[in-house]
């Protein structure tokens, strides 16, 4: 027997329709559930105690990036003068890291298991400090950057990624929220070894579109600087990324 969805599941069903008419999709596949699930999806997202104010999602202020730190990112971002050449580069070499190396030359040290808090500062040398910031600021140059940003690439596709992250790990990748759409969302994974379990946890579901060059360099960009962030800071068993085509036609 078919298990029922959960409000989440059912949220990424209806993401893959045009962005513009997702509320009216979700709010009809909704109305199409057992009143008994819809309870249930409630009250799961209710405090078990009713005299403690449970989390209000979608009320919440969104993590915020301050000006420095933008001029900073962007003066940086500037300095490499990002072509395809200088970008494919960046992405082979980013690609090469993986949390076993990352600990193995000492740029992660003791972190916290996988699936646990947040990895803190302590816990990178400073060399794994910078790689943090390097794949940081490239993540902000493929999604939003523009030849002013130093940013050369040929965009001929609009793709749209879709990223799920739990709401009190979100504030690491404040920069990328500044163009996304957000959905609440509670999260369904659960680890096979019972060590570090997401279900029913408070995520953000964020959707953010952003132009793709020929052969996907920008994508494959994308997945490597997620990758790094989640294995020198956002610490998660498994970062959910998907990336897709928003319409056929190429960029204006």
């Amino acid at each position: 027997m078919a298990t029922q969805p959960t409000v989440e599941e059912l949220a990424r069903r209806v993401a893959d329709g045009p962005r513009g008419e997702f509320r009216s999709r979700l709010r009809e596949e909704l109305l199409r559930q057992p009143v008994e699930w819809l309870a249930d999806e409630l009250l799961a997202r209710l405090p078990d105690d009713p005299s403690v104010p449970g989390p209000r999602p979608s009320r919440e202020p969104r993590p915020a990036e301050s000006d420095e730190d933008r001029s900073g990112r962007l003066h940086r971002i500037r300095s490499w003068q990002l072509d395809h050449a200088a970008l494919d580069e960046r992405v082979t070499r980013l690609t090469c890291w993986t949390r076993d190396r990352l600990e193995a030359e000492g740029l992660l040290r003791t972190p916290p298991p996988k699936g646990g808090p947040l990895i803190a500062p302590s816990h990178r040398s400073p060399a794994g400090e910078d790689l943090l910031r390097e794949a940081k600021d490239l993540l902000y140059a493929l999604l939003f950057g523009e030849p002013a940003d130093g940013v050369a690439l040929d965009r001929v596709a609009r793709e749209l990624l879709t990223l799920t992250l739990p709401r009190d790990k979100a504030h690491t990748v404040a920069f990328m929220l500044r163009a996304a759409t957000e959905i609440g969302a509670v999260g369904t994974w659960q680890d096979p070894a019972g060590r570090a379990n997401d279900e029913r946890a408070p995520n953000l579901l964020f959707q953010i579109e952003y132009g793709e060059v020929a052969g996907e360099l920008v994508g494959r960009g994308i997945t490597a600087c997620l990758r790094l962030v989640n294995d020198l800071e956002v610490n998660e068993q498994v970062l959910y990324g998907r990336m897709e085509n928003v319409e056929e036609s190429t960029l204006a």
